[in-house]
């Protein structure tokens, strides 16, 4: 699929300093999940994408390699176990088809970020990237088209929100390596341009609680001084001085992306 119209179509469903792994809620193998926790479940898999790649990048650049590196491990950890999670609920056929595909681009995947990073090896990783979001995505919207209840539809949303963040970043970091700077341009941009668009509507959804819509106003305190590192400059070589403050915001932006998504859980519950 043209990535434009993959982004696109993300946007369209839509209208449809590294943390540690503790700092996300996760689900153990063995706990029963519902709809709602594997729609968000699902959703982090998308950002989990996005991020492992991020911090491959960012280690291979010697950007705070220590972190990238933990960071990069977390993920993996991260992501293996909310697919072991997500196969003990398989509530259709779209759920078990979409997690059967994501499992096999999931091993390809896996096998590309082993070793140290290189060039090569973020070449390689480029497109192998995109087709795991994908399919991550499908299965986001397989979840949540389960029930098609208005709040699902908003945690779906708002767990986008985490995605992108990362999305951000690691086209940052493609673009200071000098590989596919064009398109690493373009896709910061639009984006960014998904995220705004976004974030208004979680801040005004008449389905989110007054506590979820603080958090979204909290998302948008963090975004600000992110974006602005994000397109402080089209210089490579200032990219670069500014790398480690992209990375910082990255993941600022994300804790405060996994708070909304924790307050429209939270709203789920007291329904």
């Amino acid at each position: 699929m043209d990535r434009f119209q993959f982004c696109a179509g993300l946007l369209g469903g839509a209208a449809l300093a590294a943390l540690p792994l503790a700092a996300f809620s996760q689900a153990a193998p063995t706990q029963r999940l519902d709809t709602v926790q594997a729609t968000n479940m699902a959703g982090r898999l998308r950002m989990l994408s996005q991020r492992t790649t991020k911090a491959y990048l960012q280690w291979g650049q010697s950007i705070a390699p220590d972190n990238a590196r933990t960071l990069l491990q977390d993920s993996i950890t991260q992501y293996e176990a909310h697919l072991a999670a997500l196969k003990t609920f398989q509530p259709n056929a779209a759920v078990q088809a979409s997690l059967a595909q994501l499992h096999t681009f999931w091993g390809q995947f896996k096998a590309l970020l082993a070793g140290e990073p290189s060039r090569s090896g973020a070449n390689a990783l480029y497109d192998a990237n995109e087709t795991l979001l994908s399919a991550a995505h499908y299965l986001t919207i397989s979840y949540a088209n389960n029930s098609g209840a208005p709040l699902e539809h908003l945690i779906a949303l708002a767990g986008r929100q985490r995605m992108l963040s990362q999305r951000m970043a690691k086209f940052y970091f493609y673009r200071t390596w000098e590989l596919y700077e064009a398109a690493a341009d373009m896709e910061r941009h639009l984006s960014r341009a998904h995220f705004t668009a976004v974030l208004t509507q979680l801040e005004t959804s008449a389905h989110a609680s007054a506590a979820a819509q603080a958090a979204a106003r909290r998302l948008r305190d963090a975004w600000e001084p992110y974006q602005q590192a994000l397109f402080a400059s089209k210089e490579t070589a200032a990219m670069r001085a500014g790398a480690e403050r992209v990375a910082e915001g990255s993941e600022r932006v994300l804790a405060a992306a996994e708070e909304v998504v924790a307050q429209l859980l939270a709203q789920g519950k007291t329904r």
